[in-house]
Order: structure tokens, then C-alpha cells, then sequence
């Protein structure tokens, strides 16, 4: 059966029912408000217009107009849309969210995660997993600066990001500008030093002295770099 439901603001509460109590405690209940919500209860499929607001447990997520299936747990939501859930801020032009923790946001992605943002093209975020991945265009910016990469991968709980094609890193503050094919990228969470590892065909300038090999380690906070393989140094005088 088909209902449509019109009101200047309107809140629908659904709670997905679950036989076992790990089920249930992951089934947590869904809040969906707009100026217009059908809901098909055979199919299970809600369908809502004009000034969308869905919440489920911490996490919020509005734009345009949303369409999110109750038995699926699939949700599509189009037109300035955001997801904020905790300290993490999603927008795009529109965004898939696949069994309440996978998101697909699509047209201008931004990631916000404490002082760290990633944008793309296109961006895969789980949320229960804590990882992110762009798949093309991809650029992270840091407190100390940036990494752009055909793909880049942030595993935001380990403060870690891996960049994949034409790596590029920028950091103004520590005078460092670094190319490679590849890069691993480790923050300083939790007191850890900061450090970047670029593999193939890596070269990195750093206070006018350029280092070039296949693989280079970089030490941000003691500005100190390593270099194996086919290595080169050109140190700039003092």
C-alpha cells in the first residue's frame, strides 16, 4: 500500500526488526523529515521531497530530495547534499548510502575529518571501518599540507593515507615538495613522528637540496630524508 503524507515538516520513525540482539542493536531506528514523504509499505520504499532530513543514531544527512528502502537499508540522496556523523562532514552532489555505513558520495566530494580533508570526483567512505578512498582526482589536505594522487586511500583511525599514481606532496611549512609513483603518508597522531614513503621513481626538494631514488623516506619533523636504490644527492650550499 501506497501513502503519501504533505506537511511543512513531517518526522517518520521505522525501526527494522531483528530477531538477534547483535541484529538489533545494529538495526538502530531511522528518522526521515520532509515537505513530502510516500511510503510504499510492501516494498518498504520511502520516497521523500523538499528539504530532506534523515538521522540515524549520530549520524545526519540532508539534501534535496531522498529515497531509502527499509528492508534494503539503501538510501539515495541528491541536491547540496551532507552527511555529518561525529567529527566527519560529507557533501557532494549526491550520495548512495549502502547498509547504513557505506557511502558513495558523487559531483564535487569533500571529506572533513578533524584537520583533514579529502576531495574528489568521487568518494567511498565506510564509516564503521573508518576509511575513505578516491578513486580519481584525488587530493588530501593536511594541517602541514597536501597529497594529490590518481587514488588516494585514507585509513583515517591510523592516521595513515596511501596515494597511488602521479603522487604529488606539498608541504609549505617544512619547505618540501616530493613526486613519486607511489606514497605512503603517516601523520602524528597520537605523538608518532610524521613521515611520508614514496616508491618509483621518487624525488623530493627539500631547503633547495633535491634527493632522488626509488624509494625515499621522509621525516617531517627533523626534515631528514633516506633514499635507496639508484640514489642521488644534490645538496644546495649553506
Amino acid at each position: 500500500m501506497k501513502k503519501q503524507i504533505s506537511a511543512a515538516l513531517i518526522a517518520v520513525f521505522i525501526t527494522f526488526g531483528a530477531a538477534a540482539s547483535l541484529q538489533a542493536e545494529q538495526n538502530k531506528p531511522v528518522e526521515l523529515a520532509a515537505q513530502t514523504i510516500e511510503y510504499n509499505s510492501a516494498t518498504g520504499l520511502m520516497t521523500a521531497q523538499g528539504g530532506v532530513r534523515m538521522i540515524q543514531d549520530d549520524a545526519v544527512l540532508t539534501g534535496t530530495s531522498a529515497e531509502y528502502n527499509t528492508k534494503t537499508r539503501e538510501a539515495y540522496v541528491a541536491g547540496g547534499v551532507k552527511v555529518v556523523k561525529g567529527d566527519a562532514t560529507l557533501t557532494s552532489a549526491e550520495v548512495r548510502s549502502y547498509d547504513n555505513n557505506h557511502l558513495i558520495a558523487t559531483g564535487g566530494a569533500v571529506l572533513v575529518k578533524g584537520d583533514n580533508t579529502l576531495t574528489g570526483p568521487k568518494i567511498d567512505y565506510y564509516s564503521d571501518r573508518q576509511y575513505a578512498v578516491v578513486p580519481g582526482g584525488a587530493r588530501l589536505t593536511m594541517p602541514d599540507g597536501f597529497m594529490t594522487a590518481n587514488q588516494i586511500e585514507a585509513f583515517i583511525d591510523q592516521d595513515k593515507a596511501v596515494g597511488t599514481g602521479n603522487v604529488h606532496i606539498v608541504s609549505d611549512v617544512r619547505k618540501l615538495d616530493a613526486v613519486a609513483d607511489n606514497a605512503t603518508y603517516y601523520g602524528t597522531k597520537e605523538g608518532g613522528q610524521g613521515k611520508a614513503i614514496l616508491t618509483g621513481n621518487a624525488r623530493a626538494v627539500q631547503d633547495g637540496n633535491i634527493l632522488t631514488g626509488e624509494t625515499l623516506t621522509i621525516r617531517m619533523d627533523d626534515k631528514a630524508m633516506d633514499a635507496t636504490g639508484r640514489t642521488k644527492l644534490v645538496v644546495q650550499p649553506q
